[in-house]
């Protein structure tokens, strides 16, 4: 398996990070700063993941602080010298599946600027929640709206791609029925860490569907990482068949580099054979 790495890993390296934010009593999006040391920047980074054998990056939207074309249009130059395909932007924003009109129509046109932003820059991919609702209108709605994405993200050469991520996509069930919904012109992005209950066996089910996967490694009590569940995760992706790069995703507090390391070590570790009967 490849092995390219979330920029979420380094949240609190990057410097400020700006969130977006839908402002309900203003009915319009907003912006929040939470503020980081700024150790090295993105261009640094992805120099950096390249020296170091990585083979892609999954991009936090808030790490990418230009979006003027000479911005992009530089970090695509960038990484194509580093040998760092720009996988995917990771847009950790809006809500899809919303009822509200006003919100639906901002949220539209900045998803957009952000797809564009996608091609200029090189990503094969953005990254889209479909939200946090859990009734079935919620989840038409967002169907409808991640379909319409698709079509113009597709224009641009981009693809579309889900997460079992939010309260909409908690469970494997509405992952499969989101991608049959949109019949095929969505993607999906599996992540490690996001099932709450019954983790392994939901893992199971998406596994086989996903392009993409955030292979999160969890810390166990003593702030080590959690090696036999990271190993089972890295298995079942196996046994499903997936051959796509694996972005590997630390959200503890320690090292991120030492922490990358270790879990790319563990990937490649294949469990034992089974010992054949006597």
């Amino acid at each position: 398996m490849k092995h390219h790495v979330n920029s979420w890993s380094f949240e609190n390296w990057m410097g400020p990070l700006t969130y977006v934010e839908w402002d309900e009593d203003a009915s319009a999006l907003t912006t929040s700063v939470e503020k980081h040391p700024e150790r090295w920047g993105l261009a640094e980074l992805i120099v950096r993941l390249g020296a170091e054998g990585y083979g892609g990056i999954e991009l936090a939207y808030p790490h990418l602080k230009d979006r003027s074309p000479e911005g992009l249009s530089e970090l695509r130059r960038i990484s194509s010298l580093a040998g760092v395909e720009m996988n995917s932007l990771l847009l950790d924003f809006g809500d899809p599946g919303t009822g509200d009109a006003a919100r639906h129509d901002a949220e539209m046109a900045l998803y957009r600027e952000w797809i564009d932003a996608a091609a200029q820059a090189g990503f094969r991919r953005v990254r889209i929640g479909a939200g946090d609702g859990d009734d079935e209108a919620s989840f038409a709605r967002a169907a409808e709206t991640l379909s319409l994405l698709s079509a113009y993200a597709g224009q641009a050469g981009v693809r579309v791609v889900i997460e079992n991520l939010g309260g909409l996509l908690s469970r494997s069930e509405q992952v499969l029925r989101m991608l049959g919904e949109t019949g095929g012109s969505v993607g999906l992005t599996a992540d490690f860490g996001n099932f709450k209950q019954d983790k392994y066996r939901q893992l199971e089910a998406i596994l086989p569907h996903a392009e993409t996967v955030h292979a999160k490694a969890r810390e166990d009590g003593g702030g080590q990482l959690d090696s036999m569940d990271f190993r089972r995760c890295v298995e079942l992706a196996r046994q499903a068949g997936f051959e796509g790069p694996l972005s590997l995703t630390y959200l503890g507090n320690g090292e991120p580099w030492s922490a990358l390391a270790e879990m790319r070590e563990l990937a490649a570790i294949k469990p034992a054979a089974a010992p054949r009967p006597l």
